[in-house]
């Protein structure tokens, strides 16, 4: 009876210890993030999400590189694309895994490329990931930009 007990106190435990939350740190104030791509046509549900990259072409992704972000622990991110720079807000839940990015500020206009990722940190809404890769989708989730971590 005992064991029957003590199995079941282990049992419980185990669950109340289990936490589904995101650690919000560990993901986004990890550094600076890189862009790998923009992609759609993808499935945000499947544990490979389908997505199909959006640019291909080496020109395109000579200036993709040149895009990144850095997530900062007060709430603030800031981040350069080709011939400037940006800041604004963040917040992100670790419960639903959504994110706001709001008072998006640049020091230059952006065009092209540029202009597709200020415009699309704008309206994102959901993330997946974690310290090695992260993916910002706007609500419909059918895109998402790709990040990784800074390497050079």
């Amino acid at each position: 009876m005992l064991k029957h007990v003590l199995l079941f106190v282990l049992i419980m435990v185990s669950f109340v210890s289990c936490n589904n939350e995101d650690n919000i740190d560990e993901i986004f104030v990890s550094g600076v993030w890189k862009v790998v791509n923009f992609y759609g046509a993808n499935d945000w549900g499947s544990l490979n999400d389908g997505g199909r990259p959006v640019f291909i072409a080496e020109a395109d992704l000579k200036v993709i590189k040149q895009l990144s972000m850095t997530f900062h622990d007060d709430g603030s991110l800031q981040g350069t694309f080709v011939g400037g720079s940006f800041a604004g807000k963040w917040s992100a839940n670790g419960k639903d895994r959504t994110i706001c990015i709001s008072n998006i500020t640049t020091n230059n206009t952006p065009s092209g490329i540029s202009l597709t990722f200020i415009n699309s940190l704008k309206v994102v809404a959901h993330y997946k990931g974690d310290s090695n890769y992260l993916k910002l989708a706007p609500e419909d989730r059918n895109s998402y930009i790709q990040f990784t971590h800074r390497t050079d």
